[in-house]
C-alpha cells in the first residue's frame, strides 16, 4: 500500500495579522425594500410521482409549443407546464 506525506500545514495567523483584518473593518449590506411575502406566496416543495405515459404526453403536447428560434429546447419546461396545467384545473374548478 502507497503511502504519501501530509498535506503541509497552513500558517497560523500572527496576533498583528489578526488585528489588522478586525480594525479593517467592513460594509454594511445594502438594506432593501422589505417585504413580506404571504403564506400564499410562499414556495411549497413536493414530490409528484407521475407514470412514464403521462410524462410522454406532457412532452408531446410540450413539443407543440412554439420554441425560440434556432433552440433545440422545447419551448416550455416540464415544471412550467405542469403548473400551468394545475392553474387552469384551479381556474376551471373556482368557476360557477
Amino acid at each position: 500500500m502507497a503511502t504519501s506525506l501530509p498535506p503541509p500545514r497552513k500558517k497560523q495567523p500572527t496576533e498583528a495579522e489578526i488585528e489588522a483584518i478586525i480594525n479593517r473593518g467592513g460594509a454594511v449590506a445594502p438594506q432593501g425594500p422589505e417585504i413580506e411575502p404571504t403564506d400564499r406566496d410562499k414556495p411549497k416543495f413536493f414530490n409528484v410521482r407521475l407514470s412514464v405515459g403521462i410524462f410522454q404526453d406532457i412532452d408531446r403536447l410540450r413539443a407543440r409549443r412554439p420554441r425560440k428560434p434556432g433552440s433545440p429546447k422545447m419551448g416550455v419546461s416540464t415544471h412550467d407546464w405542469i403548473v400551468e396545467a394545475v392553474l387552469e384545473k384551479l381556474r376551471r374548478e373556482d368557476e360557477p
